[in-house]
């Protein structure tokens, strides 16, 4: 075998391997609606194997009442159009249906037209179990917490406000008018929600509310606008404190609503943040596939076939063509590679955290020393959540920190995964005063973990992160 068509063999057997690799489910669809690729991920996924799935339709995994839906998106890709960022309802073998999100884009020949189409799929349950944990920490505040929306109608009722105010949640949800104003306050709970309507934060506001009763209640209010990922106000969050029988604890009143006010106005910008780097994301991974690696491989088999045509009458030529198409091959496993990498390393769902930290120490031009990780397996989410803490940071180290070392060291208890990232750079971070380490501390709250930043200037920088093990 020629030197060329080994390499090419040995390129296209790297392709498959990355698919195969894959963290995200991929199907492959031909224009006849048969299934032509079904890689690990998607068996994990889903259930059925790859020997009971190729060659049979698509349709067992989309439920019947998605049946319609599914058949105009898939008639969009085969039209030339790509998706991204598509949320449905799918079925697992064993009968069980799942949300899971979609990406999608046609696959064309030389010529231009559309051969088939590659579906990828991502189960959204980690967004929900983010959802869970957040309405915890609301249900566990001593607070009373409530969010009203544009039309003063309420949408989050907590425990407190129930034992506060006396309405149970399913009284109040979807009930507007301020229904906790007396009548003398009306007026002036009207100006407080158009105030906070208008993006003013208000806190330690001290006021009477109405009971379920009719008995008054002392309280004091903290308030804030609740922005969706655009900055637009969307609603208002308050908080209220019975103060009928701690007037004489006034101070302490006043420190526990700053707090409050502090935690919600983060609250909001937190929820901002994830939203729009979700975006961001899915965007990012509609240009990847649309304009990266689908264009290699239209160029690779347009190549292929010049090379075909050329192989009898112009050999030179033609080894000149599948030259060109290796290289293109090599492009394209390469940008599939990022692709797969940014979106979840494969060494980290196959070998865990300490491998994935060193694969990654190993690829920062900084030098890395790891004093110490786990060797045994953590839940997914823990590992996940250390993983790109880790990366992250080191990505900040390596922009900003002028470092000539950094230090990564994480250690597991029964109850959290203690992770430390140190470098001897020049110190000075500050949290407030940009996106990155908003992020990081972002990605550990979510996790119900906290994060801590030590970064005198000309002292180095050291985070310190508890994330608890559920």
């Amino acid at each position: 075998m020629e030197p060329w068509l080994a390499e090419l063999h040995r390129s296209d057997d790297r392709l498959l391997s990355l698919i195969e690799s894959s963290p995200l489910a991929l199907m492959e669809v031909d224009l006849a609606r048969r299934v032509i690729r079904w890689n690990r991920a998607a068996e994990r996924l889903f259930g059925w194997t790859r020997e009971e799935v190729l060659g049979r339709p698509e349709t067992p995994i989309v439920p019947p009442s998605r049946l319609a839906e599914h058949e105009e998106l898939m008639a969009r890709v085969r039209g030339g159009e790509s998706v991204t960022g598509s949320r449905t309802v799918l079925r697992r073998r064993d009968g069980t249906l799942f949300e899971a999100t979609m990406a999608a884009a046609p696959v064309q020949d030389a010529t231009g037209l559309v051969v088939s189409h590659v579906v990828l799929f991502g189960d959204v349950s980690d967004g929900k179990e983010q959802e869970e944990r957040l309405q915890a920490l609301i249900d566990s505040s001593p607070l009373a917490l409530v969010e009203f929306g544009l039309d003063t109608r309420v949408r989050l009722w907590n425990p407190a406000a129930e034992r506060i105010f006396g309405w149970s949640r399913e009284e109040m949800l979807g009930r507007g008018g301020l229904p906790m104003a007396p009548p003398s306050k009306r007026v002036e709970s009207e100006e407080l929600f158009q105030r906070v309507r208008a993006g003013e934060s208000l806190n330690d506001y001290e006021t009477v509310r109405l009971r379920k009763d009719g008995t008054l209640v002392d309280v004091s209010i903290a308030a804030a606008p609740v922005r969706d990922g655009f900055g637009r106000v969307i609603g208002n969050m308050v908080a209220y404190a019975d103060i009928t029988e701690r007037r004489a604890q006034a101070a302490e009143v006043h420190r526990l609503n700053a707090e409050l006010h502090a935690r919600l106005e983060e609250l909001a910008a937190s929820r901002a943040r994830i939203v729009t780097a979700g975006d961001v994301e899915r965007r990012r991974l509609e240009r990847n596939l649309h304009d990266g690696a689908q264009q290699r491989l239209v160029t690779l088999s347009l190549s292929l076939r010049i090379a075909s045509a050329k192989l009898d009458s112009d050999p030179p030529a033609a080894r000149a063509a599948l030259a060109g198409a290796g290289a293109e091959l090599a492009l394209a496993l390469d940008e599939l590679r990022e692709l797969a990498r940014g979106l979840h390393p494969a060494v980290l769902s196959d070998r865990g955290l300490r491998a994935a930290v060193e694969v990654l120490a190993a690829r920062v031009p900084v030098p890395v020393e790891i004093a110490d990780l786990p060797d045994e397996r953590l839940p997914e989410p823990v590992e996940a959540g250390a993983y790109y803490l880790i990366a992250e940071a080191l990505t900040n180290v390596t922009r900003y920190a002028q470092a000539s070392t950094v230090r990564v060291r994480a250690v597991a208890s029964d109850a959290s995964l203690a992770v430390e990232v140190s470098d001897d750079g020049v110190g000075g971070a500050d949290p407030a005063a940009g996106s990155g380490l908003r992020g990081l501390a972002d990605r550990v709250e979510v996790l119900g973990g906290s994060l801590e930043v030590d970064s005198p200037a000309g002292g180095g920088t050291s985070l310190r992160a508890e994330i608890p093990i559920r």
